[in-house]
C-alpha cells in the first residue's frame, strides 16, 4: 500500500527533475507542468480520507499517517482541500507562463515549490513546516530574477529565512512549556515569536518590503505565483498551529494582534496603491491591502471571519492571474507598465486595457469580479462585529479600486493623432492567443465572482475541521 501523501510530495519533485532537462522545450514543459499539477488537485478532491483506492494496480491510501526520519506526514480534511488549491492555482499559471516570457526555469523549480509546500502541509511538528518553507522560498528567489536584478529577490530571501530562527524558538519554548505548564510567561513568549515568524511570511507591514520590487523586476506570473501559491501556504500554516495549540488561542492577545497588524498592513497598501503610478504597483500594494483585510477577518475569531480568510485566499489567485496578463501584455507591446507610458494606449489595445484595469478592480474586491468574494464576506462579518474596522476596509477596497483607476484614466486619454499609422495599427494588433487568455482569465473572474457557489461546499469543509474558533 501506497500512503497518498507521498504523492504530492514526491511525484512534483521528480517531475520537477525531468521538466528541468526539457527546459528548452518550453511550451512542452508548460503544458506538461500544467497538466501534472491538475492531476494531482484533482486527485486531492478526489481521493477519499477514511478508505484505499487502487490506483494503477496499486493500492493508495490519503489518509494513512507516515513516519519519515522520526517525523509524522499526515492529511487531514483540511489539507486535502488546501493541497487542491495550490496545484489547481500552479496549474494555471503554468498555463499562462507558457506565453508570458516567465522563463525556462519556471516550470521545473514551480513543481519543486509545490512539493516542498505540499510537505510543508502534512508535517508535524510545525517546525519542520517552515524549514520545508525556507527552501521552497530559496528555490522561489530565483523564479524572481528573471531580469537579472536581485533587489526584491534578496529582501524576499531574507525575510523568509529570518521567520525561521523566530519559529525554532517558539518550538522549543513550546516544548518547554510542556514541561512547566504553570509558567505564566511562556506562553506570551510563544505568541510575540509565532507572531514575529508569521509576520514576515505573511509581508505583512512592515515586512512587506519585498512585494513591490519583485512584482517590478520579475515576470508577472512568477511574481503571482508565489503570492497566490507560496503564500497560501502560509495562511494555512497560521491556522494549522492555532488549531494544533489550543492553549495557545485562548491567549486572546493573539487575536489582538492579528486585528492590529491587519488594520496597519491594509491602511498601508491602501494609501501606497491610491498613489501608485504603475500597474506592477498596483498589484503589489493592492496584495499587501488584501493580506491585511483577511488578517483583520481572522482576528474576529468566528466561523464568517474564517470563512472570509478562505475566500479571500481561493479568490486571489484569479485576481492576479488576470492583473499578471494586462502587465506582461503591456511590457511586451508597449515597453512598460507605468501610467505614463500607456497614455492613450487604450483604443489601440483594448484586450490589455481590460486586463489591467479588470485585474486592479477584482484585486480591490470591486462586483461582480472574483474579488469580491472575499471582500464582501470581510466586509460582512466585520459590519455586525466591529463596524471600525469595517471602514478600514472598505478605505482599502476604495484605495486599491482608485489606484486601478487612475491608470485607466491614463489608458483611455484621446491616443495622439500621428503616433502610428493605419498598416502600422493593423500589424500592431494584440496577438489572437493573448486575447484568448485574456477572455478565459476574466471569464474565471467573474465566473468567481458571480457563482462563489462552485467552491462554498470545500470552503465549508475546511472551515468545519478548524474548532479553535469556538473556544471560548
Amino acid at each position: 500500500m501506497i500512503a497518498g501523501v507521498y504523492l504530492f510530495i514526491l511525484v512534483p519533485l521528480a517531475s520537477a527533475v525531468v521538466l528541468f532537462f526539457l527546459r528548452r522545450l518550453q511550451f512542452i514543459t508548460a503544458i506538461m507542468a500544467a497538466s501534472m499539477a491538475g492531476v494531482l488537485g484533482v486527485g486531492a478532491f478526489w481521493l477519499p480520507l477514511d478508505r484505499a483506492v487502487e490506483l494503477g494496480g496499486r493500492q493508495v491510501a490519503l489518509g494513512e499517517p507516515v513516519t519519515l526520519l522520526g517525523r509524522q506526514l499526515v492529511m487531514t480534511a483540511a489539507n486535502r482541500v488546501e493541497l487542491a488549491a495550490i496545484f489547481l492555482m500552479a496549474a494555471a499559471l503554468f498555463l499562462l507562463g507558457a506565453r508570458l516570457g516567465s522563463g525556462q526555469l519556471f516550470f521545473p523549480l514551480g513543481m519543486a515549490v509545490t512539493g516542498l509546500l505540499s510537505a510543508a502541509l502534512v508535517i508535524r511538528p510545525f517546525v519542520f513546516s517552515a524549514l520545508f518553507l525556507t527552501i521552497a522560498a530559496l528555490m522561489a528567489t530565483i523564479l524572481f530574477q528573471s531580469s537579472g536584478q536581485t533587489r526584491g529577490a534578496f529582501r524576499y530571501l531574507v525575510l523568509m529565512t529570518l521567520a525561521l530562527p523566530a519559529f525554532m524558538i517558539a518550538n522549543w519554548m513550546i516544548d518547554s512549556y510542556q514541561y512547566n505548564p504553570t509558567d505564566a510567561a511562556l506562553p506570551r513568549s510563544i505568541m510575540l515569536a509565532l507572531a514575529g515568524g508569521f509576520a514576515l511570511l505573511l509581508g505583512v507591514v512592515p515586512f512587506h518590503i519585498w512585494i513591490r520590487p519583485s512584482v517590478e523586476e520579475s515576470s508577472p506570473v512568477a511574481a503571482a505565483f508565489v503570492l497566490t501559491v507560496s503564500n497560501s501556504v502560509n495562511w494555512f500554516l497560521l491556522l494549522d498551529v492555532l488549531q494544533e495549540y489550543p492553549w495557545l488561542v485562548a491567549q486572546q492577545d493573539i487575536f489582538r494582534i492579528l486585528q492590529l497588524l491587519g488594520l496597519l498592513t491594509a491602511a498601508v497598501g491602501a494609501v501606497l496603491a491610491f498613489s501608485s503610478s504603475d500597474f506592477s504597483h498596483v498589484m503589489g500594494y493592492g496584495v499587501v491591502a488584501d493580506y491585511g483585510c483577511t488578517l483583520v477577518a481572522l482576528g474576529t475569531r468566528t466561523s464568517a471571519g474564517l470563512s472570509a480568510v478562505m475566500l479571500a485566499t481561493v479568490a486571489r489567485p484569479a485576481s492576479l492571474a488576470v492583473l499578471a496578463l494586462g502587465i506582461a501584455l503591456a511590457r511586451e507591446r508597449l515597453g512598460s507598465s507605468r501610467f505614463e507610458k500607456l497614455a492613450g494606449q487604450g483604443w489601440s489595445n483594448p484586450w490589455t486595457t481590460a486586463a489591467l484595469t479588470a485585474g486592479g478592480f477584482s484585486l480591490a474586491g470591486i462586483p461582480p469580479l472574483a474579488g469580491f468574494v472575499g471582500r464582501w464576506a470581510q466586509t460582512r462579518v466585520l459590519a455586525t462585529a466591529m463596524p471600525w474596522y469595517f471602514i478600514a476596509v472598505l478605505g482599502a477596497t476604495l484605495g486599491v479600486a482608485a489606484g486601478a483607476l487612475r491608470g485607466m484614466d491614463y489608458l483611455l486619454q484621446p491616443p495622439p493623432e500621428s503616433v502610428m499609422s493605419p498598416a502600422d495599427r493593423t500589424r500592431a494588433r494584440e496577438p489572437r492567443l493573448m486575447i484568448v487568455l485574456v477572455v478565459l482569465s476574466l471569464l474565471l473572474a467573474l465566473a468567481f465572482g458571480l457563482f462563489p457557489g462552485m467552491i462554498e461546499s470545500a470552503m465549508r469543509a475546511v472551515v468545519s475541521s478548524y474548532t479553535f474558533i469556538s473556544t471560548p
